[in-house]
């Protein structure tokens, strides 16, 4: 046997050890999984922060929450895991969306304000609630987990061959799409678990395919107001491009519905008076956000005179958004008015105590006014609430580094790097913390690649230099002639 052969047999034989079947709670079939239902919660509560700020923060209405998330924990109490911790919110944003993990459901703003009745909102949620049921999440970790095996192997296999680098690059990609969204099979599970759940509520199930018209308007109705197209959006582009096409879905969903077992509606099946009751407020609120979403468009491309202006006409409108405030701050700190960004950004907490951004904010205005100690604290509050915020590491990283402490500062820069691998600076900053803490190697590997990303910024002058000290080119050796 081969030293290759040897070593993806020890490999596979691991992973036989590792791997386990379980009975899927919606099919009662045994399934392939590495993930077990405590790591599937444990993945959720890890990853609820980041999407609770990638989408807005919380929407701020009490009574409103109190009243949806009545619904969802009906839903989850019909559901095949009743057991799960839940947790349910309402996202702060006007992009169109629903999701859930193990353990968390949400709506946003965007979609909840075009929705007519409680029977569509238990359709979008019962749809998200059975991915969660179905265990989507843990069969597309387990498809990574895969994914990756078969990169490894590979490996092995490819070692020491010419293309091994790229083919491995090329599976690494395609291992990380495939975690970014559902098969068409598991779209069409869950609206069969959505459409059950809501009969078995005495929801009306055909205001599931209501619910799909209305998510399309609202998704046309946003992107109008952005001036884009679908393929325009990221996130847009992967919220449709998940799902079956829009004829063949509808279809599909009929079909379900006539095989459903016999129901009985609960009044008339839709809870519309009630619904449009209790989201009254948001829906004014959400068209008062239409004026702010242009200000941000207009910041976003720096014309900040216009985002100003505009953003006055929001405030106008409602003065009790942290977000409004916040996006002031944000435009003070484009003109580096770093004391007026700062009141600003208090502003923003006076309105929500755990606004994410603002602190966000007010550790950028600290280091604008090279308060470098203050804005550790900041940047600490910030990724409190989000721990995996690209700019607070930033932040953090690069404030650790005004004040000597070069130690403190790579970890957070190496965070940073890992997302923006591009950026202008973190590789040049990475390279001085190595350097000063004795990690030459690690110096010298960072120095070259500020000097591939931004060589003829400060730091890529700077690279070029300490590259020439720490690791000067060999000289020629003189030939036997000489």
């Amino acid at each position: 046997m081969t030293r290759a052969a040897a070593r993806i047999t020890a490999i596979v034989l691991v992973f036989s050890l590792i791997v386990s079947c379980a009975v899927n709670p919606v099919t009662g079939k045994r399934e392939l999984m590495f993930v077990s239902e405590s790591q599937e919660v444990r993945i959720g509560r890890e990853a609820a922060p980041s999407l609770n700020w990638t989408y807005g923060g919380e929407f701020r209405d009490d009574e409103l929450k109190q009243y949806l998330e009545g619904v969802v924990k009906r839903i989850w109490k019909a559901s095949e895991r009743p057991h799960l911790p839940l947790r349910f919110a309402v996202q702060n944003t006007s992009l169109p969306n629903a999701f859930a993990l193990p353990g968390y459901v949400a709506i946003t703003r965007g979609l909840l304000a075009e929705l007519d009745n409680e029977a569509q909102f238990a359709a979008v949620m019962g749809h998200e609630v059975g991915h969660v049921m179905a265990r989507h999440t843990a069969k597309r970790i387990t498809l990574g987990t895969l994914q990756k095996l078969g990169l490894v192997v590979g490996g092995v296999a490819l070692a020491g061959k010419k293309d091994a680098d790229i083919l491995l690059a090329i599976g690494a990609i395609g291992s990380s799409l495939l975690l970014l969204k559902y098969s068409r099979e598991q779209e069409l599970q869950a609206d069969r678990l959505g459409v059950k759940y809501m009969a078995a509520l005495g929801y009306d199930p055909y205001e599931a395919i209501k619910a799909h018209d209305r998510l399309k308007a609202a998704v046309d109705g946003y992107l109008k107001r952005q001036g884009k197209k679908a393929r325009d959006d990221n996130l847009l582009s992967a919220i449709l491009s998940t799902h079956p096409r829009e004829e063949v879905r509808k279809e599909e969903m009929l079909d379900m519905i006539r095989r459903l077992p016999p129901y009985r509606l609960e009044g008339d099946g839709r809870g519309r008076r009630r619904f449009q009751a209790a989201v009254k407020r948001l829906r004014r609120v959400n068209r008062v956000y239409f004026v702010y979403d242009r200000a941000v468009s207009l910041y976003n491309k720096d014309r900040l005179a216009e985002a100003e202006r505009t953003l006055g006409k929001a405030l106008a409108m409602n003065q009790r958004q942290a977000p409004f405030y916040n996006l002031y701050g944000m435009i003070r700190l484009k003109e580096k008015r770093y004391t007026e960004a700062a009141r600003y950004f208090k502003e923003a907490l006076d309105r929500d105590g755990g606004y994410q951004p603002a602190f966000y904010g007010l550790g950028m205005a600290e280091m604008g006014r090279r308060r470098y100690a203050s804005a550790v604290e900041r940047f600490r509050e910030s990724l409190r609430l989000y721990p995996e915020h690209p700019g607070s590491h930033f932040g953090i990283g690069k404030s650790y580094y005004r004040l000597g402490r070069y130690g403190e500062a790579v970890p957070h820069l190496e965070r940073f790097a890992s997302r923006s691998p591009k950026h202008p600076e973190v590789h040049g900053l990475l390279g001085i913390c190595y350097e000063r803490t004795g990690d030459v190697r690690s110096a010298i590997r960072e120095y070259r690649l500020q000097v591939k990303v931004a060589p003829d910024t400060r730091l890529g002058r700077l690279a070029r230099e300490r590259l020439q000290v720490l690791s000067p080119p060999e000289e020629p050796t003189a030939s036997k002639a000489e």
